[in-house]
């Protein structure tokens, strides 16, 4: 598969005609943090909450009149298929997407909403893939690609041209990859631009094909996918895109869920920008880096490609309580402690003074730790952070030495 400059030039200048520039934000929060210029591209504040309307969107507008009136089949875990559902909607063609059984119900409404028939099939998007072959076998249908089309790639090539003309002498872009369109996109036009941007790209630990391929020098297969980032949460490597990601990528990594759900809340507290787990792993990821070697980014311009922010709201409390713990805000703590009076005031009386905040208390006279005469004392505390919680488990180790936190 070949992706010529002058093809993501040509999609550059139909698509400027139809979709707006997202905004490249300067957040002095993060840029403060980290000592460096830190700018988010909000690609969620496209009107699907993704950037990948922009591929869609040109394949689309490349179709002849006789196959848009055949229409178009596509596979989408969500943001895909709001991107065809967009795009078919605009130019009048009839779109059917194939989503998989556990798609976030806002994906799937949104998707109808749009104009777009909703096929529910299947547990994955390969599930997706092999029902998409049995019904075009049916129905002569144009399939829009996710990923491993020349047209779809050339769209979200538009991403980078936009970063070169708001940012022009940027230093790095960081971005997830899920089957690797929009990073090859970017990528290429980097590189086809002279810019010396270096491109670093990630993937949740729980499903990370990709970048195990390109650390490996080789296609490496896996056999789950565990990963609430359902926006890159695809199990197979396209050797096509392997080997253009290969040209692109200065260094690929793994992000585990946690960190991703650190990055989330981050977001949300430091930018009040809404971000999904593929949108939030570029700051994760480069969190990541930093802590290694910080003076790798030291007053750099570092972008952050935010491309998406339709998370399932019905997850997204469990996310953020998850980005309190990973931060170290929210702690559980194990207290062996002498079941008589005055003994739980005192401890208390430890956190109160310190400036915890107690959440919840639970008794355990069952455990086999504590004696006859004895409780353990499970506190659940909001602190400051980790130095706060140091100190506090430094005053509790004082008076209560089997303090410890608990997962």
């Amino acid at each position: 598969m070949n992706v010529d400059y002058k093809d993501l030039k040509a999609a550059y200048e139909v698509l400027k005609k139809i979709i707006h520039p997202t905004p490249l934000v300067y957040n002095e929060w993060l840029s403060q943090q980290y000592k460096c210029q830190i700018y988010l591209k909000l690609e969620n504040m496209l009107p699907i909450g993704s950037f990948k309307m922009r591929g869609a969107t040109y394949k689309l507008s490349q179709l002849t009149a006789a196959e848009k009136k055949q229409g178009v089949l596509a596979v989408s875990a969500g943001n895909h298929a709001q991107g065809v559902a967009w795009a078919a909607n605009r130019f009048g063609i009839q779109a059917s997407i194939i989503m998989p059984l556990g798609s976030p119900l806002t994906k799937i409404r949104n998707t109808e909403t749009l104009g777009a028939r909703v096929i529910l099939h299947g547990n994955s998007i390969e599930d997706g893939f092999v029902h998409a072959q049995e019904l075009m076998k049916k129905k002569k249908m144009t399939f829009v690609h996710p990923y491993h089309d020349p047209s779809v790639i050339a769209g979200q090539g538009s991403v980078a041209f936009e970063l070169l003309e708001q940012l022009p002498q940027l230093d790095y872009v960081f971005s997830a990859i899920g089957g690797g369109g929009l990073v090859s996109g970017m990528g290429l036009v980097l590189k086809g631009s002279k810019s010396k941007a270096k491109v670093i790209a990630g993937q949740a630990s729980g499903c990370s094909p990709m970048v195990e391929s390109l650390n490996a020098g080789k296609i490496k297969k896996i056999e789950t996918a565990t990963t609430f980032a359902d926006g890159i949460r695809v199990k197979n490597v396209s050797e096509d895109m392997f080997k253009i990601l290969g040209k692109v990528v200065e260094s690929s990594h793994s992000v585990d869920d946690e960190k991703l759900a650190w990055a989330i809340l981050q977001l949300m507290e430091k930018a009040r920008v809404i971000a999904e787990g593929a949108g939030a792993l570029p700051l994760a990821l480069f969190d990541q880096l930093y802590q290694k070697n910080p003076k790798q980014f030291r007053d750099k311009k570092v972008v952050l490609v935010i491309c998406g922010g339709n998370i399932d709201v019905n997850l997204l409390e469990r996310i953020i309580d998850r980005g309190l713990i990973e931060s170290h805000r929210k702690v559980r703590i194990s207290i062996p402690i002498a079941d008589r009076p005055g003994i739980l005031h005192h401890l208390t009386k430890i956190i109160k003074d310190v400036g915890a905040n107690i959440l919840q208390v639970v008794h355990d006279r069952d455990s086999s730790n504590t004696g006859i005469t004895g409780t353990n004392v499970f506190f659940t505390l909001e602190t400051k952070g980790e130095e706060h919680l140091t100190e506090l488990l430094r005053e509790l180790k004082k008076d209560f030495p089997q303090s410890n936190v608990i997962s």
